[in-house]
């Protein structure tokens, strides 16, 4: 695959205006729609081949639109690619269904059946009084898997859905010391660096294979999908380099937004607690950083925790999400969605799902009178 042939033209051009080779070639990675190997586009230019042989989207920016994160569902119907199904074997952390590993894949190459299809249906309850007498709204997502190519799952693996993150700020994130835990990417720790999670990605949910992971997410029982797999890196090393380097280079959007009672918010984020995990200082190699969060895994209580196939909750820990970017999120996005699964449609019903080690904050929020909520969601739209 030679990428800077495909590119030539546009390096040219952005190099005579002083971007970086490395950002031009991994903003082309990044963006670049992968095919299936063995395939032509036509025109005998060389397209970028290896996707699958099972894959849920066939491009990084499928899913991370210009390095932001995916968008959650608005309603109840099918799952967007944006919102992966993980799968994990109750118990065993690190292992995946013993049929369909560590991700189920919706789509696949020709030749290979996709391993399933996912919809999620939403059911909405009302929450208690605030005080000054208005009442809140949940919606609690159910997942349905159908069309699935090799039989049932496995009853105690676990289903944990997964909205593809946001890539802003990682190189600040990387750099975090001062007590900071190794795995600080993904929604709860278990990357541990930007390029393992990047790697990991392009196995699990590309199909495409790197000198990091060179293995498909193919187990003994898809036979389809042993035969199809390459065995070999479908991305170089050097490629891979110049996407982490795209990836590192992508700054955090500042808001536009400056509301008059921002700053009795900042006063009330940390009054109620919110700022004790949600940290607005981190110490990082260069200074501080406005991450907002610690890194750490926080139990959230069970009303936010994965479950098996059977429907048990299972304990779960979530990294405490950085809330830098936020206001620009709300400004931006027509239907934005919060929370790992994308179930809150609001900061208000983000804050609402929050129990375990947070129900002490949550509690605070929810005896806050109308201005003071307000004026505390207004904060978060600065950020």
């Amino acid at each position: 695959m030679n990428l800077r042939a495909s590119f030539l033209g546009v390096l040219v051009i952005l190099s005579q205006v002083g971007i970086a080779r490395a950002d031009i070639e991994g903003a082309a990675v990044f963006n670049t729609r992968w095919v299936a190997s063995g395939s032509d586009n036509g025109d005998g230019s060389i397209p970028h081949t290896g996707l699958g042989p099972l894959f849920n989207a066939p491009s990084c920016a499928t899913c991370h639109p210009g390095g932001a994160r995916g968008s959650g569902p608005a309603g109840s119907g099918p799952a967007p690619a944006s919102l992966e199904i993980m799968l994990e074997t109750s118990g065993d952390s690190g292992a995946g269904d013993p049929v369909y590993g560590h991700v189920l894949n919706t789509n696949a190459v020709d030749g290979v059946a996709p391993e399933g299809a996912v919809s999620i249906r939403y059911v909405e309850t009302y929450g208690y009084y605030y005080p000054d007498g208005s009442r809140w709204r949940l919606r609690t997502p159910h997942y349905n898997f159908s069309q699935l190519s090799h039989g049932p799952l496995a009853s105690d693996t676990i289903v944990e859905p997964r909205l593809a993150p946001a890539l802003f700020g990682v190189d600040l994130l990387e750099a975090v010391s001062g007590g900071a835990p190794e795995g600080r990417f993904g929604w709860q720790g278990a990357s541990v660096s930007i390029r393992d999670q990047t790697t990991r990605a392009f196995s699990r949910e590309m199909g495409v294979t790197s000198p990091d992971r060179p293995k498909d997410d193919c187990t003994p029982a898809e036979k389809d999908c042993v035969r199809s797999a390459q065995g070999r890196p479908e991305v170089s090393d050097e490629l891979l380099t110049a996407l982490l380097t795209f990836e590192h280079s992508l700054a955090v959007p500042e808001s536009s937004a400056k509301p008059k009672n921002a700053r009795l918010g900042s006063e009330l984020f940390k009054l109620i607690g919110c700022s004790n995990c949600h940290e607005p200082r981190l110490p990082a190699q260069s200074g501080f950083i406005a991450a907002y969060t610690d890194l750490q895994l926080h139990d959230l209580g069970m009303e936010m925790a994965d479950k098996t196939v059977s429907g048990v909750s299972v304990v779960s820990k979530w990294r405490t999400a950085p809330l830098w970017g936020f206001g620009y999120r709300l400004q931006t996005e027509s239907q934005p969605t919060f929370l790992h699964d994308g179930r809150a449609r609001s900061a208000e019903e983000a804050i609402l799902w929050h129990s375990g080690e947070a129900a002490r904050a949550r509690r605070k929020f929810t005896e806050l009178g109308p201005r003071s909520r307000a004026a505390l969601l207004s904060f978060l739209e600065t950020l």
